[in-house]
């Protein structure tokens, strides 16, 4: 068997949704392939999560729909959107179709914790492993439609550098302080927040090209994350390494880096304590290779996928707080 047939196994089984939460298991296949190139090692994972988590099953009866649209945001129809995806890449390139779904629902890309990108990240990278994997595509594809919840998109531009001083400003000021705290789930926070005016207005995304709205993005996240070992905040960063992955499919990428920022503030908005201040280490003891070889070992898919998502976006872009990040975590679990 190979990785794309044990993926592939489950894949047609299990749901992406377990009651309220999210079917991990694909992701940490495949982020823990790529670390590992370890068939056994991953079928051995796989043998022992199924076990322990409580995976809802696919549906074998379910309505059919004519359109993603009539899908759209409805995670009762995964099983009529997934007939419905597959059928499109019957008649298309697959690649038109991954095209479609991630331009025209763009500011979907945040639905469940950013789950939904993410998803669609692994797959695209496991077809280029192997093509069997386009069964896996097809599923995360449906599940992007079928968990879509609509975010924003800021207007006001600024200076990367310029970053943690407008971060201040929006957590320290006083309307949005009392619009946070007046709701008591993240999710009714976040809807609070794009529903609000002033908030909008408040809000940024930076100004240049790719680059320079990455590493704005990373100087805010990896130092919040270390200091906290935030789950959302570590989901923003696994998002962001997502996008970046998708990247070719997209016709305008740096608007949807746009709407990915409009995100990430959003979200970290939701946080308690946020600190943006990089610790300075005199030494450096740990490797890249050091940090992969423990957070392979873990039992744990988010320290999985930070590892995997962490080491991928050092290669474009060499911040220690990467290495910091990723450790951490592995500490954590």
């Amino acid at each position: 068997m190979s990785i794309g047939k044990l993926i592939n196994e489950y894949g047609k089984e299990f749901s992406p949704y377990m009651r309220g939460l999210v079917n991990h298991l694909p992701m940490a296949q495949l982020a823990l392939y790529q670390m590992t190139k370890d068939f056994e090692k991953v079928k051995s994972y796989t043998e022992s999560y199924v076990k322990i988590v409580n995976i809802d099953l696919i549906k074998k009866e379910y309505p059919q729909c004519n359109s993603f649209e009539e899908c759209l945001g409805k995670r009762e129809l995964y099983e009529s959107c997934l007939e419905l995806v597959k059928k499109e890449i019957q008649k298309k390139n697959i690649n038109e179709v991954i095209r479609y779904v991630l331009n025209t629902y763009s500011l979907g890309m945040s639905s469940g914790l950013f789950h939904a990108l993410i998803r669609v990240a692994y797959a695209v990278e496991g077809l280029k492993i192997e093509e069997d994997l386009v069964d896996e595509v097809a599923r995360s594809l449906a599940y992007y439609i079928t968990t879509y919840r609509e975010a924003d998109l800021f207007k006001r531009k600024i200076s990367g550098l310029k970053i943690i001083e407008e971060m201040d400003g929006i957590m320290n000021n006083s309307h949005i302080r009392e619009l946070l705290e007046s709701k008591n789930t993240m999710g009714r926070k976040i809807r609070a927040l794009y529903d609000d005016e002033e908030y909008l207005k408040l809000g940024f995304v930076i100004d240049g090209k790719e680059e320079e709205k990455v590493k704005a993005l990373l100087h805010i996240l990896l130092p919040s994350f270390i200091k906290s070992g935030s789950i959302v905040i570590l989901h923003c960063i696994t998002g962001l390494h997502a996008l970046i992955v998708l990247k070719e499919y997209y016709d305008n990428f740096e608007n949807v880096l746009d709407i990915l920022t409009t995100c990430i503030i959003t979200h970290l908005l939701t946080q308690d304590d946020l600190s943006f201040i990089s610790k300075k280490d005199r030494i450096i003891d740990f490797s890249w290779n050091n940090i992969i070889s423990m957070g392979r070992e873990s039992t744990d898919v988010h320290t999985l996928k930070l590892t995997y998502s962490c080491s991928q976006l050092s290669k474009l872009y060499d911040m220690i707080e990467l290495k910091k990040a990723a450790k951490k975590r592995i500490l954590m679990t």
